[in-house]
């Protein structure tokens, strides 16, 4: 498994530590994954996202940790879709707090293919034990997940 990093490219250590020096005042911790299919790879990255509120309820920025994995091609949305739910509710296991909620990168309206897996989806999730949150509120699978899966970095050259 690839090395947890914060988007200024600091290697991480010890993510279960560093998420709870960075909950110390009771921020919730957001997990969510996103996969892009490049050529004959299958990139996935998790991301967990804990923002800051400042006193006076506005945001005030936060942390964002990731991972990236590269795998052979997975052409089946289904089989994507669950991999990305599974290695986010893997991390928020490893996480162990009660402050956490699941993204999925997936949506409820039929027009979208992942809208046939969302229930099954949602159970995986819920059945751990989890709270979570889809389409269009993941923010943090279908923005953060996204963006660095396609702007972080670059396909190794052994894999392409």
């Amino acid at each position: 498994m690839s090395k947890w990093k914060t988007l200024s490219g600091e290697i991480v250590p010890d993510l279960v530590q560093a998420v709870r020096l960075s909950t110390s005042h009771g921020q919730i911790v957001h997990v969510g994954t996103d996969s892009l299919q490049v050529s004959r790879w299958t990139q996935f990255v998790t991301v967990v996202v804990i923002l800051t509120v400042r006193e006076d309820g506005r945001g005030g920025g936060g942390k964002v940790f990731y991972r990236r994995e590269i795998v052979p091609r997975m052409s089946a949305l289904r089989e994507r879709l669950l991999k990305e739910a599974w290695e986010s509710v893997q991390v928020a296991m490893q996480l162990n707090t009660d402050n956490l909620t699941v993204h999925l990168d997936a949506n409820p309206d039929t027009k979208y293919m992942s809208s046939k897996y969302l229930k099954e989806l949602v159970g995986l999730v819920v059945g751990c034990g989890f709270k979570v949150l889809y389409k269009p509120e993941s923010w943090a699978s279908t923005t953060v997940a996204d963006w660095v899966v396609r702007h972080k970095g670059r396909m190794p050259h052994e894999v392409v």
